[in-house]
């Protein structure tokens, strides 16, 4: 019974570990994020003051594609959520687009690439 108990827990562990290798795969394509600033020097952050310059920026590390980004606002904010599509990026060069809000709170950036959601970036405006 031992012995049953280990294959049924090998098994598992090999098909959690061949579903998450393509995630991680397409993970490891782009490079996004959200900083204060809209130079390529501005840092990562998950935190901005409402009066500085923010940016979601992404980049493609394996080829040119087209993506979308999206910003959901926190709540009681109109409108909701705003998307720019259509966004061409060449492969290796860093894109921004700027994030217009200056809700305080917590807002959520979603990147796609086709109708593929390849990421997702938490970051807070303070007041």
């Amino acid at each position: 019974m031992k012995a049953v108990k280990t294959l049924v827990a090998a098994v598992l562990g090999s098909a959690l570990l061949a579903t998450a290798a393509p995630a991680s795969a397409d993970a490891a394509a782009f490079r996004h994020y959200v900083a204060c600033g809209f130079t390529a020097q501005a840092k990562p952050s998950h935190s901005c003051h409402k009066r500085q310059k923010k940016a979601a920026f992404f980049r493609s590390k394996r080829a040119d594609v087209t993506y979308k980004v999206c910003v959901r606002f926190p709540r009681g904010a109109r409108p909701r959520s705003a998307c720019v599509s259509d966004n061409f990026a060449e492969q290796g060069s860093l894109y921004y687009n700027p994030i217009q809000s200056r809700v305080p709170g917590r807002h959520k950036v979603t990147w796609f690439v086709g109708r593929k959601r390849v990421g997702v970036w938490y970051f807070r405006i303070r007041g």
